[in-house]
């Protein structure tokens, strides 16, 4: 019995907090546009940690502002490409550009 009550109070006390926690959005707190404009030379898409595939928009084919493809100033999209490198300032890896039929 005595056993039991130990279990009994051990328990209520692990899961008590639990029970009362509020989950919390820290995706308010997330900017993926940081980088992207001026000389930040960095893409807003999303990858894994060592992923072989970035995919993100491109919005500049040329010019040393785009090195990265992307640019928050601009307002086309020209595509997608599937490899980004993030600050380095030259164009790299020479992308391969998918393309829809028709501009949005």
């Amino acid at each position: 019995m005595k056993n039991l009550a130990l279990f009994l109070l051990f328990s209520a006390y692990c899961l008590l907090p639990t029970a009362f926690a509020q989950t919390r959005d820290y995706t308010r707190h997330v900017n993926p546009f940081i980088g992207t404009g001026g000389h930040g030379h960095t893409f807003p898409g999303a990858t894994m940690p060592f992923g072989m595939v970035q995919l993100s928009p491109d919005t500049r084919i040329d010019n040393w502002d785009g090195s990265s493809g992307y640019h928050y100033s601009d307002d086309t999209i020209y595509g997608f490409s599937h490899t980004h490198l993030n600050g380095t300032g030259i164009p790299d890896y020479c992308d391969i550009l998918f393309t829809a039929n028709r501009v949005i």
